[in-house]
């Protein structure tokens, strides 16, 4: 039975970190508690906002024929490929609100469009304002123009592509160059802004300040300070100036306004983005937000559930957690033979290590990746194997608990919670299985018998089965989770075989096959 989730310092097991140690590192690891999402997931199921779109469906609309978009977390991500979808969602979701035209987002050419003239917008609204019920509304395109019929208020703020643009090429700063102004007016970032933007961008913005020519103009220029000299605008990175800019009207926002931004990533360094949606995670809390963005890039998915997830492909969109190689996967896009998708990082590896120990060359021809859990995944390998520009055959391989029966285009692991299959087998057979675990998971220094401890300890001591290789590398002197979950994965398909052989065979029969 796992039962706890730190690993607590013992007596009898010296080696084990006391707990402050491993709840000082867990801090560091993640500044988004796992609370804090699953209130912000309470808040949206139970509706307690005023304002909030929650349901997007387009027929129609570009490449979309008829998708549905659930906005089931406050802040919600759009990963895809070029052309993908990825800026139609955006514009949808922002046409649902009459502060935003339809022109800025879906402008009609007068050459070719005709397509338009079938587009719809469907939507699910809360306007507590309005209504207390969630209200039906759309946006059409009819003869050469869009039509939205009663479209609600809200606090919508739209952050274009064109924000990394320097502001030397921006119109709106012209009037900042070239001519000497006797009395600007100069004043401090707000401490808000100040303290967020500094830790998106790791600096301290504290004698950063906004200029403006008149007291009443809506247009500034950020002055920035390093040491003793001042600097302008002009001369900062394109980064540095769209997050404070985009900090300081997040932050002058309606509470419950709703937040757009195209391609989050542009101009930000990983860390930079990695923190910039902790931001919005932490104002979507503290505000009420809701933010939708797009991106290429999977630094900007780290800290979101799956829920929170849509990645686009070819005018489908499916919600989940996808990387960029299994897009490129799934679009044909890989190098391999072969594609498995599974729901996880542990399952990929899981897969993986049984081919490389049941048939080498079948592993050298197959790509295994990631797509998101039950039934997404499925999904996902429905549209690649749908896909008529697509000569790979794909299959998924889903954890064993899921309520669905193995088939030839869908195989099920072992057991039932991939996690707790392999350590549970790993556990009762600790006592034989110490040698190997302590080769495996590279801790020589450790005895057998302390290894054993340490499996018994960290099986008791951990809640989530997905955390308890994490605990045990800690344990175990804080190896390495990666290290420890491969190395017990390969004892159990090696000893295990019994558990394994069914699935291997049926994998190795998927790539060998020619049909």
């Amino acid at each position: 039975m796992i039962r706890g989730m730190h690993v607590n310092k013992l007596d009898d097991v010296s080696f084990c970190w006391p707990s402050w140690v491993i709840a000082t590192k867990a801090r560091l690891d993640m500044s988004v508690a796992p609370s804090t999402l699953r209130a912000l997931g309470t808040r949206v199921a139970k509706r307690n906002y005023q304002k909030y779109l929650l349901e997007v469906r387009l027929r129609n609309v570009r490449a979309f024929g008829d998708q549905k978009i659930t906005l089931a977390f406050p802040v919600t991500a759009v990963i895809g490929t070029n052309g993908g979808g990825k800026s139609t969602i955006l514009g949808a979701a922002a046409l649902a609100y009459k502060s935003v035209k339809p022109g800025d987002f879906f402008p009609k050419s007068n050459v070719g469009d005709t397509s338009m003239a079938d587009w719809r917008i469907e939507y699910d609204i809360l306007d507590r304002e309005v209504a207390n019920a969630a209200l039906s509304k759309n946006a059409r395109f009819v003869a050469a123009k869009w039509r939205r019929d009663n479209s609600l208020d809200r606090d919508v703020i739209v952050f274009k592509i064109q924000r990394t643009v320097p502001a030397g090429e921006q119109t709106r700063y012209k009037k900042f160059i070239g001519m000497t102004q006797r009395n600007p007016i100069i004043t401090p970032l707000p401490v808000a802004v100040r303290r967020h933007a500094g830790h998106i961008l790791g600096k301290d913005l504290t004698a950063f300040k906004l200029a403006k020519l008149h007291k009443t103009d809506e247009d500034y220029i950020l002055l920035g300070y390093q040491k003793a000299n001042d600097y302008s605008q002009f001369h900062f990175g394109a980064g540095e100036a769209s997050i404070i800019e985009m900090v300081t009207r997040i932050e002058a926002a309606d509470n419950e306004a709703l937040i757009l931004i195209e391609e989050i990533e542009n101009g930000l360094h990983p860390v930079a983005t990695e923190r910039m949606v902790e931001y919005l995670i932490g104002a979507a809390e503290r505000k009420r937000l809701q933010v939708i963005f797009t991106t290429h890039s999977e630094y900007a998915l780290k800290k979101l559930p799956p829920e929170a997830i849509w990645a686009c492909i070819d005018g489908e969109a499916y919600q989940g957690r996808l990387s960029i190689d299994s897009l490129r996967a799934i679009t044909g896009g890989g190098e391999k033979e072969r594609v498995i998708f599974v729901e996880d990082d542990f399952a990929v590896d899981w897969v993986e290590d049984i081919l490389r120990q049941y048939d080498m060359k079948a592993l050298a021809a197959t790509e295994i990746h990631a797509a998101g859990g039950y039934p997404y995944l499925i999904s996902v390998a429905e549209h690649h194997n749908k896909n008529p520009s697509i000569s790979k055959r794909a299959i998924a391989v889903v954890d064993g608990d899921q309520p669905i029966a193995a088939s030839g285009k869908i195989l099920k692991l072992p057991g039932e919670i991939p996690e707790s299959e392999v350590y549970g087998y790993i556990s009762e057979n600790a006592q034989s299985l110490s040698s190997l675990v302590q080769q495996r998971c590279q801790c020589p220094n450790l005895s057998q018998d302390e290894i054993v401890k340490a499996i018994k300890k960290a099986e008791i001591d951990t809640t989530d089965p997905h955390l308890i290789f994490r605990t045990l590398g800690e344990c175990l002197g804080f190896m390495s989770e990666i290290v420890v979950r491969r190395g017990m994965i390969s004892i159990y398909d090696e000893r295990n075989k019994s558990s394994v052989q069914s699935l291997a065979k049926s994998l190795v029969a998927f790539v060998r096959d020619d049909n």
